[in-house]
């Protein structure tokens, strides 16, 4: 007379045991993984919003200050040559300003500017953005090369905004602003 077996034997619970487990292992490391994302792409989102009012706020400022005629430039289309006249053409040393951004009156008052809080322009800090902070960098731009920087003045800015998280770049934004588009405003 035979037996028949009515239970599980150990190795076949150890073994579902196993199975089970790794299966557990693999969807908990996919929700881990998907709300990493979700929070980067959140961080992201913020990281560029915060970059875009900062260079809108600096692109108010102008680049030359029209009170002393602003810049003798002379451009010559058919050669594309462009030149900067007379006692405009010297070596430009850009420094940043200093207090608050409100006093701020040209885009070269922003070089080098940072901020570990963050706030709106009359100093006030912004609530919800802890651990943020920004970064500005403001050059002369080689106006036949923009991405290049010059040392002589050529009326032209390249700003480069960067904004942090937790001390990790996030969002970069840069712009080019030509005191020459200055001229033409209303």
């Amino acid at each position: 007379m035979s037996r028949t077996r009515t239970g599980f034997a150990m190795i076949e619970v150890v073994m579902a045991t196993a199975i089970i487990g790794g299966l557990a292992v693999g969807a908990l490391t996919l929700v881990a993984s998907a709300a990493q994302q979700k929070t980067n792409a959140a961080n992201l989102a913020r990281g560029q919003m915060l970059c875009r009012s900062l260079a809108e706020e600096i692109s108010t400022r102008p680049v030359a200050d029209w009170s002393s005629g602003g810049l003798d430039i002379d451009v010559d289309l058919a050669g594309v040559n462009i030149k900067i006249k007379g006692s405009d053409a010297k070596t430009v040393s850009i420094t940043g300003g200093t207090g608050k951004r409100s006093g701020f009156t040209t885009i070269d008052d922003y070089t080098g500017y940072t901020e570990s809080t963050i706030t709106d322009e009359d100093g006030n800090t912004i609530s919800g953005y802890s651990g943020w902070s920004w970064r500005v960098g403001v050059k002369v731009a080689d106006i036949a090369s923009p991405s290049s920087d010059d040392n002589k003045e050529s009326g032209l800015r390249r700003v480069t905004v960067e904004s942090y998280f937790q001390g990790r770049l996030v969002a970069t934004t840069t712009f080019l602003r030509s005191s020459e588009w200055e001229r033409v405003q209303p």
